[in-house]
């Protein structure tokens, strides 16, 4: 039974890391539909204090994705391939957008969603999970939702809603049931936030990766141990994109209280990578790295500028890894 449970909790997680493109296998390559930003948005309940995203497609068609393929021992674990064949889906050609968002308060610790959009063949996963374990099964708002005990625990934490034939949710229950009462009951969405809708709305679906959080929520809540732990009061917003092809290419951008204050962020930040750079000045492919982060400070915002090769991200990769240790493991 402890491995019939384990198997279906990986299948809860299987579904939202293949999803952001981190599961190496595709035989397809499709052009999907990707569905309009606000659409996607607008299924996220309004409380949440931070939110990413992910163009499943424009990654995997990228070629960094064909790198990382390239790169892998293996390129796909034995329960995705039974994923694959039990279910028909493949997350990498079926999957076409991601959107992930959560909440910092303490009380509400753990709990957040990630929604999948795509095309999905929901009586087949429905078996499939059905043939893996004895789940939670209930129905909420018009929708199927399956919960899942952790490891060794009768302890239900995480679970899948299954929205209709294009969506697929997976978190807490708590988080779930706000997900559908944005659907079904009409309740506001997180484009009603007004710290961050504006966020949001500065960002296009075209974006491959990207990110928002409020700062007098998440992050204020950040580990008091990063490099801008005296400074985390005085931030607004944080809103970053990235773009994975030839080269990693981004921008970050944090938003700071007044202008003095993003002063401030700004010196800690040239400071940070300053200091890094004397620590690295013995490794030429970090070296390069850094030189690729750019600080600047523009009235109350202070922007960190991201541009280098992506077979950095390789071979800093490889100076990490154990003698011995093939790529993929």
């Amino acid at each position: 039974m402890k491995r019939r449970k384990l198997a279906v909790i990986s299948l809860a997680a299987l579904l939202g890391i293949a999803a952001a493109g981190l599961a190496i296998y595709t035989n397809y390559s499709v052009k999907a539909s990707v569905p309009s930003l606000p659409d996607v948005l607008g299924t996220l309940p309004e409380d949440c204090q931070f939110v990413f995203g992910i163009n499943v497609q424009k990654f995997t068609s990228s070629p960094a994705y064909a790198r990382l393929r390239q790169s892998q021992s293996q390129p796909v674990g034995k329960d995705m391939a039974e994923f694959i064949e039990k279910t028909g889906v493949d997350p990498a050609r079926d999957v076409y957008y991601l959107v992930a968002a959560g909440r910092a308060k303490e009380k509400l610790k753990g709990e957040g969603v990630a929604v999948l959009t795509g095309q999905f063949q929901n009586d087949s996963i429905v078996a499939y999970i059905r043939s893996k374990t004895s789940p939670v099964e209930l129905e909420y708002g018009g929708s199927q939702i399956f919960m899942f005990p952790e490891a060794g625990s009768d302890t239900v934490r995480k679970g899948i809603a299954l929205l209709n034939d294009r969506e697929v949710a997976v978190g807490d229950l708590e988080s779930l049931k706000a997900v559908l009462d944005v659907r079904s009951k009409g309740s506001r969405s997180v484009l009603n936030n007004p710290a961050m809708a504006p966020l949001l709305n500065g960002i296009s679906s075209d974006e491959m990766l990207w990110f928002a959080a409020d700062g007098a929520g998440a992050i204020a809540r950040a580990p008091a141990a990063i490099p801008l732990e005296d400074n985390l009061t005085t931030i607004r917003s944080v809103v970053g994109t990235l773009d994975i092809s030839e080269a990693v290419v981004g921008k970050i951008t944090v938003s700071a209280v007044n202008e003095d204050s993003a002063m401030k962020l700004a010196e800690v930040a040239r400071g940070f990578v300053a200091l890094t750079q004397l620590g690295g000045n013995k490794n030429p492919d970090l070296m390069l790295l850094l030189d690729g982060l750019k600080v600047t400070q523009n009235a109350t915002q202070v922007i960190l500028g991201i541009n280098f090769p992506v077979d950095l991200l390789e071979k800093l990769q490889q100076a990490r890894r154990p003698p011995g240790q093939p790529a993929g493991n």
